[in-house]
């Protein structure tokens, strides 16, 4: 099954947010040699699913989708969070790029992962696995870069 057709069936049955996750049936596998500390890969989630989707199937409104499925996302717990805060780093990078077929409310989003990374500062920072493992400051490291790439690049703040 194509990445568009999981993400079809995780609309079907209310599990968006499993497929961006990639938990269970909705994992997405990296080419053989990408080396990733990531639990899916959010490339093709975003570019062979999401993106195809809206472009075939503007009715969905899977922009819509996406975007209250991230804002839910960051009222969940630290891995949630940030896995939404990859997704939202991958969307501005294309939507600074002209690359992406949609704009989600990045002022909306951006206030939201701010509230939760505030939030959720020292749980991140206890998270030691996927984008926090090996690292002193387990996830809060990998916000902390993606903050300092934002700043650069585009004079935002996802702190």
């Amino acid at each position: 099954m194509d990445i568009k057709q999981k993400l079809i069936r995780a609309i079907e049955n209310n599990e968006v947010i499993e497929f961006l996750e990639g938990k269970g049936q909705y994992k997405i596998e990296f080419h053989q040699w990408v080396s990733s500390n990531a639990p899916t890969d959010i490339t093709q989630i975003m570019t062979q699913g999401i993106y195809k989707l809206y472009i075939e199937r503007p009715e969905m409104n899977i922009d819509k989708v996406i975007e209250n499925k991230l804002l839910q996302m960051m009222d969940l717990n630290e891995f949630d969070i940030y896995i939404a805060l990859q997704i939202i780093y991958f969307q501005l990078i294309r939507e600074q790029r002209g690359d992406s077929p949609f704009r989600l409310d990045m002022k909306k989003l951006l206030k939201k992962s701010r509230e939760a990374l505030t939030k959720n500062k020292q749980k991140m920072k206890e998270y030691k696995e996927w984008g926090g493992a090996g690292k002193e400051n387990g996830l809060w490291d990998d916000v902390v870069r993606i903050d300092n790439l934002c700043k650069r690049k585009w004079n935002i703040s996802i702190l």
